[in-house]
């Protein structure tokens, strides 16, 4: 015999039951979207940090091979607390990293010098140089004698154009000594 109370009919159950799972499959689908879709972003912006990194990374090493364009007599001869490279003098300090007619970098060279003067038309990361004697003995273990030789200091700063990313590092070059 057949049940025939409101309570006990189950007919349309199944239904009920499989949207209800439906509608939590899809949050659960829609959400894992969401979440991949956020990664994609993340790495997408890790890997512009990175890039521009390396940018302002190449740019240092390039100043370092090309010193002998700013490293004139006349920067030489300017007293150590405002000699910086201006970039109108010597256009290459603008690099163009990855040759695709863009520039993307900058670089900045100043003297590192005790006062710690910061120069005016320099950035503040150029302008943020540990104080040091300018004019130094070579260091120990260099090859360099102590007294036919000195060494002169170098803040050099570069800046990837993109991503504002700034490496800066130290440099010296040796000079035989003038007495």
């Amino acid at each position: 015999m057949k049940d025939n109370t409101p309570i006990r009919n189950e007919e349309g159950s199944v239904i009920v039951l499989s949207m209800v799972l439906l509608v939590f499959l899809t949050i659960l689908g829609i959400s894992a979207t969401r979440t991949s879709s956020i990664e994609v972003q993340i790495a997408s912006n890790e890997r512009h940090a990175v890039q521009n990194q390396y940018k302002a990374e190449a740019a240092n090493h390039y100043a370092l091979e090309i010193s002998k364009t700013w490293m004139t007599d006349n920067f030489l001869s300017t007293p150590s607390n405002q000699a910086w490279v201006d970039p109108s003098v010597v256009p290459a300090l603008t690099v163009d990293i990855d040759n695709d007619l863009t520039n993307d970098a900058t670089i900045e060279v100043r003297c590192i010098e005790i006062s710690g003067t910061p120069i005016a038309l320099l950035s503040n990361g150029a302008n943020n140089v540990p104080v040091q004697q300018h004019i130094g003995p070579p260091p120990v273990g260099s090859g360099y004698s102590l007294g036919n030789y000195e060494i002169r200091r170098y803040a050099i700063t570069a800046t990837s154009i993109t991503g504002g990313n700034q490496i800066q590092l130290g440099a010296y070059k040796v000079f035989n000594k003038f007495n």
